[in-house]
């Protein structure tokens, strides 16, 4: 009497039926929103943290620079110091 295309298409009707009924679209749209959230905080605290990193790395940076200019007058000053007066 029915064909096989009919009884398949009666069958995705009632699965989709299911899936509806369970509130499997529902859930699964929760699951991704929450999932997003936790990709976004994770991000926010990469950044965060990247800028910390960045905000030490120049405070390093200028601790060198500083060192290696007191370094350079202290050798001057040693210079000036043991050379005979002429």
């Amino acid at each position: 009497m029915f064909e096989a295309p009919f009884w398949a298409l009666v069958a995705l009707v009632l699965f989709f039926g299911v899936l509806i009924y369970m509130k499997v679209p529902g859930t699964l749209a929760g699951s991704l929103d929450k999932r997003a959230a936790d990709i976004r905080k994770e991000l926010d605290e990469a950044r965060r943290l990247r800028e910390e990193a960045e905000a030490l790395l120049a405070e390093y940076q200028r601790k060198a620079r500083d060192a290696a200019s007191e370094a350079a007058q202290i050798i001057d000053q040693a210079k000036r110091t043991l050379r005979p007066p002429r």
